[in-house]
């Protein structure tokens, strides 16, 4: 059976890919610290994790990718900057293998790469696709908590369909746009009380 991860990783080149500044930005310009945050694929730059650290926001971060490159340069940033370990921490895997049991809750999740990996061929050892995955993050939100997705994505036609599946299921709901990122929070209860948003 095939494995899917990435031979290649992805350098900080903002002019084609600035989700992760745009998600840095939002964080500053919102002065949101000492959050959970889970972020899907980290780049060889591991600028969110590296950000965090140099701010001090104090935000704790769990990524993941699937790329040994990119999970490489994550070991050589912890061994050069120790400290960083406290915050920043990096899952080397599949993000379609994750489950409900090993998955915490968190307060902000980024899945800015929704749908761009999955291959129902490649990917057939994996439990989830990415409207699963999306449902598990969905279940993993903290109240007031948001998911942020990347409206640039190369794939984003695709998720788009699934994000306003989830919308139109009352599962999801538009709570801001922030440059190319928009942004969701659950659904109002049924009970009428709004969970406070971040």
């Amino acid at each position: 059976m095939q494995s899917y991860y990435r031979e290649g990783s992805w350098p900080l080149v903002t002019e084609v890919c600035p989700c992760d500044v745009h998600f840095l930005e939002y964080l500053r310009t919102n002065d949101i610290k000492d959050k959970l945050i889970f972020h899907f694929g980290t780049g060889e730059h591991h600028i969110v994790g590296k950000t965090n650290l140099e701010t001090g926001a104090a935000n704790e971060i769990l990524a993941i990718t699937a790329s040994p490159r990119e999970y490489d340069k994550y070991i050589e940033f912890i061994i050069g900057n120790p400290s960083a370990a406290r915050t920043y921490k990096v899952l080397f895997g599949d993000i379609y293998t994750l489950t409900p049991r090993i998955t915490p809750a968190f307060d902000l999740v980024t899945l800015f790469h929704l749908c761009e990996f999955y291959d129902q061929e490649r990917s057939a050892y994996a439990q989830l696709d990415d409207s699963s995955l999306l449902d598990l993050f969905v279940a993993k939100l903290n109240p007031g908590g948001k998911i942020f997705f990347y409206q640039q994505s190369s794939r984003f036609d695709y998720a788009r369909a699934i994000i306003d599946s989830f919308v139109e299921e009352g599962k999801l709901m538009l709570v801001d746009v922030y440059k190319t990122l928009l942004v969701y929070g659950k659904q109002p209860r049924s009970d009428g009380e709004l969970a406070e948003i971040i």
